[in-house]
């Protein structure tokens, strides 16, 4: 009883004398101005400030009573984040959690500062254990520093020491947390805009998962573990040990599953990703389909999870020839509502990949007129007019437009503009494409090569290309070739493609057959 004499004190003491809350129920007093514009917003018939003020007031956004009731609206939502319904099976367990441990770490605050003192200790020692259980080490640190100070004034050395050391403990578990989300954040920074490779990032890399390694053995952390298992996944693909990665993303998925409580939809499907990424580097396509299926149910139609994930999936329809497939995800993906969010660097890769979908489409096409093969929508002259400028941050997509460009001028019989996009590709290959890491690049940049040096005839650039090509089916992709640079479509898929298009050429008499 002296717990909730404490807390009526307060409360009686303290309390507004009317709370404002926003929800559903707001929406039943209608003729309130509050109720119009949470109900316009949440049915989405208000969506600018003006139109707002038009509509309740007749004024304009400016206006000091359109102002107040923002301000109004905006507490009230405010306050309604205290009694929001999260619970289980809508949500993670470690989800609902969270948001448990983070209103009792503020109320335990409160009732200290104002004086309820026995009530605060009380929810601070329940509220310990499910931080421990669910590892908010932030939590945890509160909570143990608030009983620690109890112990103190209330004398109780032993106490004092038990808090004292678990503290002390959880703190350095705190610190190799915030190293290892650290250590993450960089990564993504140095990949944030381009995929290419960064050689001189494997070395850093690999010593960040050391010592990582090393802090998740002393310290309990799900936090510790989980970046480590990151890191270390995406330290494997820099060093294109792909299966390395696969492996260590398998350990991951085996951790959250032994530790259901800390885990959640997204994280599984985080390890599904790159397993699927690396996937699409083996070639070992069948289990890509695999993990594309887990992202699928993983990720939440619109998250930017999601977006990841489709431009993922459209690459493996792509590497396995399922076009309409492709086109389909495609067209779900630019058509949904929150595309318009996405960063330009993103939209341009979906320009790249419907450029690369429309050329793929059009060679399975039975009609033979270009009408057929470049629709209303796809201005042909525009694309093969553009040069791509010479840019680093956009290495891979350039040398990919490049790529594409050369395909459609042999498509339409337009042998000498090849040759200088062919001139533009080595430019661009020097200042920027490592041989000894874009492997298949280099290989297929050489094949174009010979292409062109022996005057497009079908069977010398067969037969003096087929070493190459032979290389690249063995050959291990960088994951840059595929994510960020120019094999959207595998390279052996192009070669023969092309191989195609000269046998026709020669047999319709635009290209002359060179005899040996």
């Amino acid at each position: 009883m002296k717990y909730l004499r404490e807390i009526v004190q307060i409360v009686t003491k303290f309390r507004e004398s009317k709370v404002e809350i926003v929800d559903d129920t707001t929406t039943i007093n209608s003729e309130d101005n509050v109720a119009k514009l949470f109900l316009g917003i949440k049915n989405g018939s208000i969506t600018t400030d003006q139109k707002a003020a038009e509509l309740i007031y007749g004024s304009t956004f400016l206006d000091t009573k359109y102002t107040s009731l923002k301000n109004r609206l905006k507490k009230g939502l405010l306050n309604s984040i205290f009694f929001l319904d999260i619970r289980t099976p809508e949500y993670a367990e470690q989800t609902v959690a969270f948001y448990k441990v983070n209103r009792d770490t503020f109320v335990v605050k409160v009732l200290a500062r104002l004086g309820a003192r026995n009530s605060a200790i009380k929810k601070a020692e329940s509220s310990l254990k499910n931080s421990q259980k669910f590892h908010l080490t932030p939590n945890t640190i509160e909570f143990l520093l608030s009983l620690r100070n109890y112990s103190s004034t209330f004398g109780n050395e032993k106490d004092y020491d038990r808090y004292d050391a678990l503290l002390k403990t959880a703190l350095k578990t705190y610190e190799a947390e915030c190293v290892a989300q650290e250590y993450n954040d960089r990564l993504i920074l140095k990949f944030a805009k381009s995929s290419a490779d960064q050689p001189e990032m494997k070395g850093i890399v690999e010593e960040w998962c050391k010592e990582l390694d090393v802090l998740r053995r002393k310290y309990d952390s799900f936090n510790l573990s989980y970046n480590y298992l990151r890191l270390q996944s995406q330290s494997y693909q820099i060093s294109q040990e792909y299966r390395s990665s696969v492996n260590i993303c398998t350990e991951a998925e085996g951790y959250l599953a032994a530790n259901p409580h800390l885990s959640n939809p997204t994280r599984v499907g985080e390890f599904a990703l790159q397993k699927l990424i690396c996937y699409l580097n083996l070639r070992e396509y069948e289990n890509g389909k695999e993990a594309a299926s887990k992202c699928a149910s993983a990720y939440p139609e619109g998250s930017n999870n999601w977006f990841i994930f489709m431009e993922l999936h459209v690459y493996l329809l792509m590497h396995t020839e399922h076009f309409k497939e492709a086109e389909s995800v495609y067209n779900e993906v630019t058509q949904h509502p929150r595309y318009v969010f996405q960063p330009e660097h993103k939209k341009e890769s979906w320009r790249l990949l419907e450029l690369y979908l429309r050329f793929a489409l059009g060679s399975e096409s039975t009609d033979a007129t270009q009408e057929a093969k470049t629709p209303a929508m796809f201005d042909l002259k525009k694309f093969l007019r553009a040069v791509p400028s010479y840019t680093g941050d956009k290495r891979g997509y350039n040398v990919a437009i490049l790529i594409l460009q050369i395909l459609y001028l042999l498509d339409n019989n337009d042998f000498s503009n090849i040759i200088s996009r062919m001139d533009a590709l080595r430019t661009y290959r020097t200042r920027y494409l490592r041989v000894s890491s874009n492997k298949q690049s280099a290989l297929f940049f050489k094949m174009l090569q010979i292409m062109e040096t022996n005057s497009f005839s079908y069977e010398i650039t067969k037969q003096k290309a087929q070493k190459y090509y032979d290389r690249i089916l063995s050959t291990t992709a960088e994951s840059s070739e595929i994510q960020d640079g120019p094999q959207v479509l595998p390279f052996d898929w192009l070669w023969r493609k092309i191989l195609e298009m000269l046998k026709q050429k020669e047999e319709q008499g635009i290209i002359q057959k060179v005899i040996k």
